[in-house]
């Protein structure tokens, strides 16, 4: 093992899988300038702007994926799955890592298979409540899985996993409100509250339409920050003024925007659940149907921790919007429970439990002659 690790993360398509893999490797860096990051993506998923904004080399891949719209692909994902096995042969020979970890996403898959037959230590986190199918396929072939929740737990050996709370990127507690208000060249606050709508890395075509809708009436009432997803920019956000600001994507401008927000309207992925807990912001969710989502949506419910709504009725989105702007009372209880939810440190277990991993054996040689090597290394 070499002094300075080399870590493969692997994940995209959405941001969901993305940000917590972020969020370690900025944890890492903290605790240690010298290791080294390569990333493995999608080819046309929004994570490559994020990823090479950390300045972590990003390479892409081509990976089936179980497409429920265009069943007619499903009998070559056989054929599409060895190509793409191959591929990630030729990219984990270029790369050289110590470990490979994925928070999941489809492309992760053949990357983590390969790494395992490779003989590469594999992590796997799994975000959400219910474990999607890229982790229930990856966990096979891992070392180890962390769980965002502790009721995931019970899908995976107990041997491999570990409860380890919210992974979110320590720079999600350094933003500024006000350079954010100056940034988006917002009006002087007077008083009125901010909303921040979005619908994670790739934008919600429903929920932009609903804003769409609504939006020039909100905005007698409130500001709004609008994140539309790349491509999804609409003009008519223009004419409802200039408290109404409407773009593609923030990047690295997000935590500003978050911390700024007094109320978020968004999806209910894991990703964008952690944030909210860890800033404790009150949030309306509509999660996407048919996905892991509604699992993540029904445990707000149950902690009365966030508004769920699951209809696309931009009414229905105005009145709870106008509800929870004028109640002041429901906005603390959803802040304060949502911020009771997890563990917020969840990326410093997990860097700290590889470090112990990585450890070159001398050194834990070493300890073993004072009876301090209790860690497994591989």
């Amino acid at each position: 093992m070499t002094e300075s690790p080399h870590i493969l993360l692997t994940g995209g398509g959405t941001l969901g899988p993305v940000t917590p893999l972020l969020a370690v490797a900025e944890v890492w860096r903290g605790k240690d300038e010298t290791v080294d990051f390569s990333w493995i993506g999608t080819k046309r998923g929004p994570e490559r702007a994020l990823v090479e904004a950390y300045r972590i080399p990003f390479f892409s891949l081509t990976a089936p994926k179980l497409d429920r719209h265009r069943k007619w692909k499903w009998p070559f994902i056989p054929l599409f799955m060895l190509w793409s096995l191959y591929r990630s042969w030729q990219l984990l020979r270029k790369i050289e890592p110590d470990v490979v970890m994925s928070a999941g996403g489809y492309v992760s898959v053949p990357v983590v298979i390969m790494a395992r037959l490779m003989g590469m230590y594999v992590w796997i986190h799994q975000l959400d409540r219910v474990p999607g199918l890229a982790n229930r396929m990856m966990a096979p072939f891992a070392h180890r899985v962390s769980v965002t929740v502790d009721e995931s737990l019970e899908a995976f050996s107990e041997k491999k996993r570990l409860d380890v709370g919210a992974v979110v990127r320590p720079g999600m507690w350094q933003g500024d409100s006000k350079q954010a208000r100056q940034k988006l060249s917002l009006p002087k606050q007077d008083g009125r509250l901010t909303i921040l709508v979005f619908g994670g890395g790739t934008g919600a075509q429903s929920l932009n339409d609903m804003m769409a809708a609504i939006g020039s009436d909100l905005v007698d009432k409130m500001d709004v920050i609008h994140l539309t997803g790349k491509g999804k920019w609409d003009p008519i956000f223009e004419t409802f003024g200039d408290r109404y600001v409407a773009l593609e994507f923030l990047g690295a401008g997000m935590a500003n925007a978050l911390t700024l927000a007094d109320i978020v309207v968004g999806r209910a992925g894991m990703g964008t659940v952690m944030e909210l807990s860890v800033l404790k912001k009150p949030s309306i969710l509509l999660p996407l149907p048919n996905t892991d989502q509604l699992g993540n949506a029904r445990m707000l419910e149950e902690c009365d921790a966030a508004k769920i709504v699951r209809s696309a009725n931009p009414q229905i989105l105005k009145q709870e919007i106008e509800r929870l702007v004028e109640d002041d009372q429901l906005r603390h209880t959803y802040g304060r429970r949502i911020g009771m939810l997890f563990y917020a440190h969840g990326a410093e277990k997990i860097v700290d439990e590889l470090r112990r991993v990585l450890r070159p054996r001398t050194v834990l040689d070493e300890e073993s002659m004072h009876g301090d090597a209790d860690e497994e290394t591989y």
